[in-house]
């Protein structure tokens, strides 16, 4: 097993991890889950052996996603300095929402407003507390305006109606092709390409999907020669890198960020 906790958990793909003294704290299907990394050896307290691999898509072969992307001198450099960088199988409501509320905003304060808005709605367990159902938000809905959402606000608030309705067919999306599937999201509120990318590679099982934010604009720009709007980025870092190019996105945000 190829994994590193501190590569995974804190390169920016999802938000509610904390790592306090040597142990990673964050909250997996509604438990509290304690990570610890000593070496190749993993302990851990909230999750069992199945959810942990699923989670940590275990299954992916990162030797031969390292060695297909390899080829490229500059990956294959990342890929020996943040070895064991592993995408995450978010839950799909959660990564969709997140994301919703991580438009135009960096990372410390999409994490405020996402802890602010599961203090509000979550469910508490020992000071931590889960991510809202759409149900919770529902139920509350006239509290959001105090977790400091901004414009984002209302379209969280009708996402959260869309889900709860079953409008969304998460099952559906996963089945559809990466085009078809970018399509369906960006017909719901808050969802732009970005947004889309995003919900698509982390919690949809397309992996071929290539977000493009400010610095992974600024990266292709600079290492690669790709520019242009995102829809050029994004097919040209697509065509590039393959099915394996969410990964590759993934370690280029993370290095290019250091």
């Amino acid at each position: 097993m190829i994994l590193e906790l501190d590569h995974t958990l804190g390169c920016g793909q999802v938000f509610r991890w904390r790592k306090e003294g040597e142990e990673w704290r964050g909250v997996v299907d509604g438990r509290l889950a304690v990570l610890r990394q000593d070496g190749e050896r993993i302990s851990k307290a909230g999750m069992s052996d199945e959810r942990f691999a699923s989670y940590f898509r275990l299954e992916d072969d990162l030797e031969r996603i390292y060695g297909e992307l390899g080829r490229d001198e500059l990956l294959s450099s990342y890929f020996q300095r943040y070895r064991g960088l592993r995408l995450i199988r978010q839950d799909p409501w959660e990564c969709m929402a997140s994301y919703v509320l991580a438009t135009n905003a960096n990372i410390p304060r999409i994490q405020g407003m996402i802890e602010r808005v599961c203090r509000t709605f979550g469910t508490e367990m020992d000071g931590y507390f889960t991510f809202p159902t759409p149900g919770q938000l529902l139920d509350r809905c006239e509290r959001a305006e105090g977790c400091g959402l901004g414009y984002r606000c209302g379209r969280f608030i009708e996402l959260a109606r869309l889900a709860y309705r079953e409008e969304i067919d998460f099952p559906g999306l996963m089945a559809m092709d990466y085009e078809d599937c970018v399509r369906e999201l960006i017909e719901l509120p808050g969802i732009g390409p970005k947004v889309a990318d995003c919900v698509s590679v982390f919690s949809l099982e397309h992996l071929e999907a290539f977000p493009v934010d400010v610095r992974i604009r600024k990266a292709m720009a600079e290492l690669y020669g790709i520019e242009g709007n995102y829809r050029n980025v994004n097919r040209r870092s697509r065509e590039r890198f393959g099915r394996w190019a969410g990964y590759a996105q993934e370690y280029i945000y993370y290095a290019y960020g250091r």
